[in-house]
């Protein structure tokens, strides 16, 4: 069983979802056994990004009776020759489109979950299709957002990606909420509540109705309907403390992003979804030629040669002072470190992300002087972050353990062992 499954998602197409959820997954073996799964079935996006022979793909899976690990692609030598990646693997979907594969069924989307919540792996990401639908949505956690890809170059996009919060946590409101719930229980008349707090569900949904626009009316809303409950509380907290993380691709600078992307993607999230929730940027990906080149050549960036005399940045005195700075701040040692990248076919040490996320930054900011921005550094921080994450914050804070069905929701917050709801924050 995985220790966390992280899937990789965006509101539209075109913001280079696939690119950051493939050499994330690829950044991410290094420190331990990492599968990528393609759920982006309809593209196919995976396969024409890797540059690897595909024996058993979600095909095999559904029709010919595979087990998932079975159809589970590695790395042939000529893309990763010094054997860095060796605990990299992926699921490719489909060669080309099949309909009943692409749109799932109920009863495949539960095999294929039950499926991956198995799957030998220590990192699971999925890479998901784009948009809003079922198809998305199943596959994503119910107390956070996974990661959500936007750029500054697809306003759309970026409006998209917060509805992807919105709807994590309506599907987990509307399964709190349905009927036969054991929400009902201690209502006076548990048919009029139903149908009471579903129409208000309803209402907040509808982004043409401007009475009940976010959550936070909603939960206001409730109170006064219904008085103190116990799993109003768990609610509240649910989404006080839901944690919402983004990458932003084709980084173009902080002022220009932070104008064209983050700012209308905070601002939906207040809007629709709550003032509440806590935001988190887990890094960007400049905007490179070498990317797309690399896409192009099925060779993902982190599998492109570079020389060493490349990799490793020159120390300069602003990055001294940028160093001291940051770790004086941070409380941490402030002797300088000398060993700014790894040395071939070392494992990280996880315990080490945040010191090496630091260095990777310090890093970053030389190299702008120097040499210019490198997206390989990029993904080496975004990963030191998601490390630091997947080792410190609780299990339901980043991702999730595996994928969760209605009845397991419903089991969160209506333990059997006693009638007060579990803590969701």
């Amino acid at each position: 069983m995985p220790a966390r499954i992280i899937p990789v998602s965006s509101g539209k197409g075109g913001v280079g979802k696939t690119t950051v959820a493939t050499n994330f997954a690829l950044s991410l073996s290094r420190y331990a056994p990492t599968i990528l799964v393609d759920l982006d079935t309809g593209t196919s996006s995976v396969r024409n990004t890797i540059d690897a022979h595909v024996t058993n793909d979600l095909y095999h899976f559904f029709k010919k009776g595979k087990k998932l690990i079975e159809c589970v692609t590695r790395l042939p030598d000529s893309l990763d020759k010094e054997g860095l990646y060796k605990q990299f693997g992926f699921v490719a979907g489909p060669l080309h489109l099949i309909e009943e594969i692409t749109n799932f069924n109920q009863a495949r989307k539960q095999m294929l979950s039950e499926a991956i919540n198995t799957l030998p792996a220590t990192y699971i990401v999925l890479d998901l299709k784009a948009g809003v639908d079922h198809n998305v949505i199943d596959f994503l956690p119910y107390s956070n957002s996974g990661i959500l890809v936007f750029t500054p170059y697809h306003p759309s996009a970026t409006l998209a990606a917060s509805d992807i919060v919105k709807a994590i946590l309506f599907r987990k409101l509307r399964v709190i909420f349905s009927p036969g719930s054991p929400f009902y229980a201690r209502a006076a008349n548990p048919e009029s509540a139903t149908r009471m707090i579903n129409d208000l569900l309803d209402r907040v949904e509808d982004v043409y109705d401007p009475i009940l626009p976010n959550l936070d009316a909603f939960l206001v809303d409730l109170m006064a309907s219904l008085g103190p409950h116990p799993v109003l509380e768990a609610v509240s907290s649910a989404v006080e403390y839901f944690r919402v993380y983004y990458v932003l691709n084709n980084f173009n600078g902080v002022v220009d992003a932070f104008d064209s992307a983050v700012k209308p993607f905070i601002e939906n999230l207040v809007s629709t979804v709550s003032e509440r929730l806590v935001v988190a940027n887990l890094g960007w990906v400049v905007k490179s030629d070498a990317i797309h080149r690399g896409n192009c050549e099925k060779r993902p960036i982190l599998l492109q040669p570079k020389s060493v005399q490349a990799l490793m940045a020159k120390q300069s005195q602003a990055e001294t002072e940028l160093d001291h700075i940051v770790r004086s701040t941070l409380g941490l040692k402030t002797e300088k470190k000398k060993t700014p990248i790894l040395p071939k076919n070392r494992t990280p040490n996880a315990d080490d992300a945040l010191s090496h996320q630091l260095d990777t930054l310090r890093k970053m900011f030389d190299r702008r002087g120097s040499e210019g921005d490198d997206p390989r550094d990029n993904f080496e921080y975004i990963t030191d972050r998601a490390m630091h994450l997947l080792n410190q914050a609780r299990p339901s804070e980043f991702g999730m353990p595996r994928i969760a069905g209605s009845e397991e929701i419903l089991r969160t917050f209506f333990p059997k062992s006693g009638a007060t709801p579990a803590a969701m924050a």
